[in-house]
């Protein structure tokens, strides 16, 4: 085990000697009830092996992987939980909320470089929030900029580099959407992660609480939404005949995401799917039959990464070096042409399609 896992574990286990635990979701759902239901349907309440069979797969692989070198380092964000109680056998319901209510109300202090975690947590009687004025018969208040800026985003979705203590080399960025946002025209007119992911509405916090004219959402809808999606991408085609040909001009462009699409998880793919049509409704040409990124790559959107050795693809956690990154990124506007025989072609169709792994 390396130095660092090891402060790590000696500092965790002095947290929890001393009795600090952080609160169960479901009691906080007693006051704030509409909140609590949100959060309760979101992605962030499914992050744990336990409750996520995809991150669970890909938890137990990159364990045997690396001989366990991974457990620390990737339960960190999926059960930040673990950073208070040592539970990293996730054994406790609070650990397996995932990230639960407390993980984000009583962040003190923020750290989104691996080699500085654990993050700096404060749970008890207060808890942090965006609203200066809050008021409560059960805790007390604190006003946090970490909630209020989303900077609290970036602990888990921002800097995520290669694995400290693994066969991993080099500063290798696996995951990265907060800088991806950081350069784009929605960080220069204050459009942040919230506008997006916590989308405000008129109404109260808590039970009993003012109404507010601006509270926020805590579903976090993202790559799981297909509104999100539909949302992130247009496509417009141009279909031509040409001396027998078909020839298809295809526009694909990210125009409503402030970050790469896919972005996240690196095995998130998305693909084109050109297909011509007879009167009969049968299909007389596609771009490709069964594997997109052997018969039509620049269709395809996706990060590809390779060990030490140079065999791609490779997993995150074994990767040194990235070999290709077709990611659509903000604004782009990436145009596709294909041709084929026009005979018998009544319709033509593009679809775009989205990968969770």
């Amino acid at each position: 085990m390396s130095k660092l896992f090891l402060t790590l574990l000696l500092s965790v286990s002095c947290l929890f000697a001393q009795g600090v635990k952080f609160q169960r979701a479901e009691s906080c759902g007693k006051c704030h009830k509409e909140i609590y239901q949100q959060w309760k349907n979101s992605k962030h309440a499914f992050s744990t092996p336990e409750k996520n069979p995809l991150f669970a797969k890909i938890y137990e692989k990159s364990q045997k992987d690396t001989d366990g070198e991974t457990k620390l380092y990737c339960i960190r964000c999926h059960a930040p939980v673990t950073m208070i109680n040592g539970d990293f056998d996730l054994k406790e319901k609070i650990t397996n909320e995932g990230v639960t209510c407390d993980v984000c109300h009583t962040l003190v202090e923020l750290s989104d470089n691996p080699k500085n975690w654990p993050n700096i947590y404060k749970p008890g009687k207060i808890k942090r929030g965006v609203f200066r004025d809050s008021k409560s018969s059960v805790h007390k208040n604190s006003y946090s900029k970490l909630l209020a800026t989303s900077a609290i985003c970036s602990g888990c979705h921002g800097d995520m580099l290669d694995i400290p203590g693994t066969r991993s080399c080099g500063n290798l960025t696996i995951c990265d959407t907060d800088f991806e946002w950081k350069s784009t025209s929605f960080a220069g007119k204050g459009e942040d992660c919230k506008s997006c992911h916590m989308k405000a509405y008129k109404g109260k916090t808590a039970k009993g609480g003012p109404i507010r004219e601006r509270i926020f959402r805590h579903d976090f809808p993202g790559a799981y939404s297909p509104e999100m999606l539909k949302k992130s991408v247009k496509l417009n085609l141009e279909a031509k005949e040409f001396e027998g040909e078909m020839v298809l001009s295809l526009g694909v462009k990210n125009q409503g995401a402030a970050h790469l699409v896919p972005t996240g998880p690196p095995a998130r793919m998305a693909f084109i799917k050109v297909s011509a049509f007879n009167k009969k409704g049968e299909i007389t040409w596609s771009n490709f039959k069964k594997n997109p990124v052997a018969e039509d790559p620049y269709g395809v959107f996706h990060i590809v990464f390779a060990d030490v050795t140079g065999k791609k693809p490779s997993m995150p956690w074994l990767a040194s070096k990235i070999v290709k990154d077709t990611r659509l990124r903000p604004g782009e506007l990436r145009k596709l042409v294909y041709k084929f025989s026009a005979k018998d072609v009544e319709q033509v169709e593009a679809k775009l399609f989205y990968r969770l792994f």
